[in-house]
């Protein structure tokens, strides 16, 4: 099937656009234009989380005496970047050994440098997701949870992308989701 959808993708494409109404149409070209974009800019985001990730393990893992530091620190920050797994797959592991070996100043070491990079990681990474595809922080974080909480992984990264379409389509007229606030609407006390 794949080999005949790709063969005749225009045609199919052309075929369904068709059955729409031209407003609807073009609302879906724009979501579309919008979904790259906003892949895009998660792409860019995730790779400055994985830059911080990546300085923070190759500065706390030459601190603590690794020996090749750096090329372990950038294995780690893309392993980081996959979903479920983050820098813990493999820290977590790695203190636990050098515990269990006697190596309790190592496993201590690796343990601290963890909890850092997993505090500033939660700290930082609404904040770099939201600046870049336009979403508030917290909106981001809600996106986030919610998307996990229903649909795992997938929902992860597929809510704060919705989103962030979502309001594209809105900032730029073409849906209205909700009422702007202005000025004097903000209630003071």
């Amino acid at each position: 099937s794949s080999f005949f959808f790709t063969m005749d993708y225009q045609s199919i494409v052309t075929f369904i656009l068709n059955q729409l109404k031209p407003n609807h149409r073009a609302l879906l070209m724009n979501a579309q234009g919008f979904l790259g974009s906003t892949i895009k800019k998660y792409i860019k985001s995730y790779f400055i989380i994985m830059s911080i990730t990546y300085l923070e393990l190759a500065i706390g893992l030459s601190i603590i005496g690794i020996d090749k530091a750096f090329i372990i620190a950038f294995l780690i920050a893309i392993f980081d970047v996959l979903p479920v797994m983050g820098t813990g797959g493999i820290m977590i592991p790695w203190t636990i050994i050098n515990f269990v070996e006697g190596k309790t100043s190592l496993g201590i070491g690796l343990l601290v440098l963890y909890i850092v990079v997993t505090v500033i990681r939660n700290i930082v990474e609404p904040k770099v997701v939201g600046d870049q595809v336009g979403l508030h922080p917290i909106v981001t974080l809600f996106a986030m949870f919610i998307g996990t909480s229903l649909f795992g992984v997938a929902g992860l990264l597929s809510f704060p992308i919705t989103l962030a379409i979502l309001k594209g389509l809105h900032d730029s007229g073409k849906i209205v989701l909700y009422k702007e606030v202005t000025e004097t609407d903000i209630v003071k006390p």
